[in-house]
């Protein structure tokens, strides 16, 4: 008898540190993955790679590579709608993008607003 309860209390005892490094990870799985932070940036048009998908803006610190897709909306001085073939190198414009790793990924890509012009009420 004593032999059928060591074997019992090595196999509970086998679940419970089994158990115990599983329950962690499963934890860490479920946990929310945090949204990429939005950021800005200003500049003017440097080149545009419609093969690649990217377009290049120089600020006043440096030039940057966004990568542009299919979501990624545009917009020009005369269309507040536009395309990637709408763009223009010399444009001003303002990027919306994200972080993703390495890249740069643009969500929207369109002159800056002009606070001036603005519509101001009286």
């Amino acid at each position: 008898m004593s032999r059928y309860l060591m074997r019992v209390a090595t196999a509970a005892s086998l679940i419970a540190v089994a158990l115990a490094f599983t329950l962690p990870v499963q934890a860490q799985d479920k946990a929310p993955m945090a949204k990429p932070k939005k950021q800005q940036l200003t500049g003017v048009i440097e080149s545009i790679d419609a093969k690649a998908n990217t377009v290049t803006v120089k600020a006043k610190e440096a030039s940057k590579v966004f990568k542009v897709g299919k979501d990624t909306k545009y917009g020009t001085a005369d269309k507040k709608t536009a395309m990637l073939s709408d763009l223009k190198v010399g444009d001003k414009v303002t990027v919306a993008y994200t972080e993703e790793g390495m890249d740069l990924m643009a969500s929207k890509i369109a002159p800056p607003i002009d606070k001036k012009n603005v519509d101001k009420k009286d």
